[in-house]
C-alpha cells in the first residue's frame, strides 16, 4: 500500500531527507490512532527502535540545476514534488493517511523549509506479481554497504553485492513480517547509475553530521519467490529505507 502527496513549493533544502523524516514523524502523530502507534514503530525500553521499519519513502521532482550549481543548499523545482509512501500493513498505512489529512500540521516548517498543505492526496496499489522474477526501478537511490560500512555497486563487484543484497532483504523482511526469504535472490542490472547522496544522522544525543553516501539508482531485474519480490515492492531494499532510501516500483515482469 503506498501514497503519492503533491506539494507545490519554490525550494526544497540539499538535506531534504531529513525535513521529510520529521514531517512524517509528525503526520503519524497528527491522529489519536497514529499518536498511539509512533512509540511503538520508533522506541523501544526507552530507547530508539532499530527494528526495520515496514514503511518506506522516496521526494521525486525535477529542479533547476544551473541555479544549483550556484547556491548548492537549495533545491529550486521547475515541478510539482511528489512525496510517496510505501507501508506494509495495514494500520500504520491508515494512521499515515488520516494525518496528510490533517489541516493543524501545514504548513510544516522544518528551519527554513516550510511544506504546505497538499494538492492531492492519492492511494495507489502496488502491482501483482506472479512471476519469479521482476523488473525494478528505483524511486530512491539503493545503499548497498558491507560489515565496514563500504559501499558496494552491483556492476562493481556482483558477487559481495549479491551476498549483501541477501542478507539486507532477509533481515528486513524477518524483521517485518517475520519471516526472511523464501528464497535466495538473484540480480541482473538493465540501466544502472552510480549516484552519491548526502544526507545527515544524529547519532545519539549528539549533533547530526553530513555523510556523503554511494548508492545507485536506475532500473534492475530481481528473480526470486513472487511473494518475496511483492514484499520488496512494498519494502524497498537497502539500507536506512526510511530515511528516504531503497524505494521501488515494478516496471515489468522478469
Amino acid at each position: 500500500m503506498r501514497i503519492q502527496v503533491t506539494f507545490r513549493v519554490e525550494r526544497l533544502p540539499l538535506l531534504y531527507r531529513n525535513a521529510f523524516m520529521s514531517f512524517l514523524k509528525e503526520v503519524l502523530q497528527a491522529t489519536p490512532s497514529g499518536e498511539r502507534r509512533f512509540p511503538v514503530l520508533f522506541f523501544y525500553d526507552q530507547r530508539k527502535n532499530k527494528a526495520p521499519k515496514p514503511f518506506g519513502f522516496a521526494v521525486r521532482f525535477t529542479h533547476d540545476k544551473e541555479r544549483f550549481a550556484k547556491e548548492q543548499e537549495w533545491l529550486y523545482f521547475t515541478s510539482p514534488l511528489f512525496l510517496y509512501l510505501s507501508v506494509f500493513e495495514a494500520g500504520p498505512f491508515i494512521d499515515f493517511y488520516n494525518g496528510f489529512l490533517q489541516e493543524p500540521i501545514y504548513p510544516f516548517l522544518k528551519e527554513e523549509f516550510v511544506l504546505p498543505r497538499p494538492v492531492s492526496i492519492l492511494p495507489l496499489r502496488e502491482k501483482k506479481i506472479l512471476k519469479e522474477g521482476a523488473r525494478f526501478r528505483t524511486l530512491s537511490p539503493i545503499l548497498i554497504e558491507d560489515a565496514s560500512q563500504k559501499p558496494i555497486l552491483p556492476e562493481e563487484d556482483p558477487q559481495a553485492f549479491l551476498r549483501e543484497l541477501n542478507y539486507y532483504a532477509d533481515t528486513m523482511l524477518s524483521g517485518v513480517r517475520g519471516r526472511g526469504l523464501l528464497r535466495e535472490l538473484g540480480f541482473e542490472p538493465l540501466r544502472l547509475r552510480k549516484e552519491v547522496v548526502k544526507h545527515a544522522i544524529k547519532k545519539g544525543e549528539k549533533e547530526s553530521r553530513v555523510y556523503t553516501f554511494t548508492c545507485f539508482s536506475g532500473e534492475f531485474l530481481i528473480r526470486g519467490d513472487p511473494q518475496d519480490l511483492y514484499d520488496i515492492q512494498i519494502l524497498g531494499l537497502g539500507r536506512r529505507r526510511a530515511q528516504g532510501f531503497g524505494m521501488l516500483e515494478v516496471v515489468g515482469n522478469g
